[in-house]
């Protein structure tokens, strides 16, 4: 399907729901990955200012908590790369991280031509806290809610029922969604509120660890399939899922659709890769975009959310 010829985002039948994730539309939704990098440091309240500033209609963060039990919004546990200081976000309290800053030089990992990226900013950035950016931003973009797998609290699944309890309260669960790789935390956080709409995340490495009995085709096969069939979110009884580019194609997104599940890609257009993996070369091509928006995805996750706005309009 393709918004050039008119056809709604996703099918018709879910037009009626009010979160623009789900909801119908002619093109696919526009979500900045970490706010707006490029231009702001990664999940920094600035970044989320700039982004409803340029108009990108949604924004993806991550969530984590501190020592204390605070939701703050931040993708590494380990602060070294953000902030210089060797601590982890799980072994503060919120006090002492807030006096933390992002550096004005952060090392962006990995860039699509395989050297070192460095993201260059004005000034430093302190570290939000969850409930902050939901008073302020809240209220004027969707937002893609991602709780960290958390390696050292991988048990606990208390940061879902915090992170539930915060978006409930801010009355934005009509336009948040929550996705994590942990189905647990997800599950902790619809037990906490029913009514907010949460979806499981794939990763074409996430079998890798079964290279030993898979070679990577039949792994990226097996990923594909837990996909399409929604088995993980039959089991948690969810109405979206989110997947990396690469793992996206007409077939499974039909097949999705046809289940009234709603299908979200990540991440086009990347200034580096800060988990040290290869970025795949499709994922700088606007015609990577075309694809994804011809396999009839409802959102698209990019670290610059303008450029991709300019290609979709050009569609």
């Amino acid at each position: 399907m393709s918004p050039s010829d008119g056809t709604p985002f996703p099918p018709t039948g879910r037009a009626a729901l009010r979160n623009p994730f789900l909801a119908a539309k002619r093109h696919p939704l526009v979500v900045g990955h970490r706010g707006v990098p490029f231009l702001h440091q990664e999940n920094s309240l600035a970044g989320f200012r700039r982004a409803v500033a340029l108009g990108v209609p949604a924004i993806e963060l991550d969530v984590r908590l501190t020592a204390d039990g605070q939701a703050v919004v931040a993708h590494d546990d380990d602060l070294e790369r953000l902030t210089g200081v060797k601590a982890r976000v799980s072994e503060l309290t919120w006090d002492r991280l807030a006096r933390l800053r992002m550096r004005r030089e952060l090392p962006m990992g990995v860039g699509h031509d395989g050297g070192q990226v460095v993201g260059r900013y004005d000034r430093e950035e302190p570290i939000a806290r969850f409930d902050e950016v939901l008073a302020e931003v809240g209220g004027r973009v969707a937002i893609n809610v991602e709780i960290k797998v958390d390696l050292p609290r991988w048990w606990p699944t208390d940061v879902g029922e915090v992170t539930a309890r915060l978006i409930a309260a801010a009355g934005a669960t009509d336009r948040v969604i929550v996705t994590s790789f942990d189905p647990r935390k997800l599950r902790a956080a619809r037990r906490t509120v029913r009514e907010l709409e949460t979806g499981f995340c794939f990763d074409d490495g996430m079998l890798d660890r079964a290279h030993v009995v898979l070679d990577r085709p039949a792994r990226r096969r097996a990923i594909v399939r837990l996909l399409d069939r929604h088995v993980i979110g039959w089991f948690l009884d969810t109405r979206l899922v989110g997947a990396e580019h690469t793992l996206i194609d007409p077939e499974a997104v039909a097949r999705l659709h046809e289940r009234g599940v709603a299908v979200g890609t990540h991440t086009m257009f990347p200034l580096g890769s800060t988990t040290g993996k290869p970025i795949d070369p499709a994922a700088v091509d606007a015609r990577e975009v075309e694809r994804l928006v011809a396999a009839g995805v409802d959102w698209i996750e990019s670290d610059d959310p303008v450029r991709l706005m300019e290609c979709l309009a050009r569609l």
